[in-house]
């Protein structure tokens, strides 16, 4: 993982919605009952005051990424990490988790491990999360053709 030991938000600002949002999803993480060896201290990719995505370490290879996790103007959750190989495919993960969820709700069947809102609220949450899910879609998208127009 990349060393961030050093803080690199120069704008006041973004600096205190980040540390902001950084506390937010320790304490979530903690009502997860995460075990993590700790958050990025800043986030790997963030449009303030929207969403900021968060690099956690695993606690059992603790130079690892366990987890991302995201945070924002949406709802707080983390993903196991696999082979995201850069924030676009981070921000996609958390999209195809959500619209599968939402699809889940909008049907009024919730996972039990997973859970946006009350449970009896869950067909009123759905297109919400769903529209959520389209916006990092749509992120995701306008990065990697962002990466495409620079490498031409």
């Amino acid at each position: 993982m990349d060393s961030d030991e050093e803080p690199t938000i120069t704008d006041p600002a973004e600096a205190a919605w980040a540390a902001a949002q950084r506390a937010r999803v320790i304490d979530y993480l903690k009502t997860q009952r995460v075990e993590h060896a700790g958050v990025s201290l800043e986030p790997r990719w963030f449009l303030c005051p929207y969403v900021a995505i968060w690099a956690v370490r695993s606690k059992a290879k603790p130079d690892r990424i366990g987890w991302w996790a995201i945070s924002g103007d949406l709802p707080t959750d983390y993903v196991a990490c696999k082979h995201e190989a850069s924030d676009a495919d981070v921000l996609l993960t958390f999209s195809r988790a959500w619209k599968i969820q939402a699809e889940a709700m909008s049907q009024g069947k919730p996972s039990p491990d997973y859970g946006i809102g009350p449970p009896e609220r869950a067909k009123e949450f759905a297109p919400l999360l769903l529209t959520r899910a389209e916006l990092l879609e749509e992120f995701a998208k306008d990065m990697t053709s962002d990466a495409a127009a620079d490498e031409e």
